[in-house]
């Protein structure tokens, strides 16, 4: 309970005292959003991936897997920037940076599972695992971090 006063002590801008219910709302949804976003960070996976597309051998990926693989790449190294800017620092340009990221890796999702649709990669493991709910489980993942970035009380904290 020291720290959460503590933390609510740092956190304090007007003469009012913050509540520290108040304050460890604040800090779970920090916890919340960063442990997303560390997850999110495993979508680099698909670099190994990369350089199999349009390949002949098994399991390789069809050529049209380039940009959504090459998409997930970019988000998953990305979000190591990302977890670090919600951990360690505030301001308007993280807040937009967070929101950016999460609505590019929302649609990069959403996108890959148009691709699945059309040019199917039956051998790729995590679909044999999960089935195409997996691009819905990412994107629900990001527009949960847009969620709660965007509740009044996480702006107030980045502005």
């Amino acid at each position: 309970m020291l720290i959460v006063l503590a933390f609510c002590k740092h956190l304090r801008r007007g003469p009012a005292p913050l509540n520290p219910q108040f304050c460890m709302v604040l800090i779970m949804k920090k916890k919340i959003v960063l442990i997303l976003t560390l997850m999110l960070c495993g979508r680099a996976m698909t670099l190994a991936f990369i350089a199999r597309a349009g390949g002949t051998g098994p399991g390789d990926p069809p050529l049209v897997w380039l940009m959504p693989l090459l998409g997930d790449a970019v988000i998953g190294i990305s979000g190591l920037l990302i977890a670090y800017l919600v951990l360690k620092k505030t301001g308007l340009w993280v807040w937009t940076a967070i929101i950016v990221w999460n609505a590019v890796a929302t649609w990069d999702a959403l996108s890959a599972y148009v691709i699945q649709t059309t040019a199917p990669w039956p051998d790729f493991f995590m679909l044999r695992i999960f089935g195409t709910s997996m691009f819905f489980a990412a994107a629900l993942m990001h527009l949960v971090i847009i969620y709660l970035v965007s509740q009044k009380d996480q702006r107030a904290k980045y502005m």
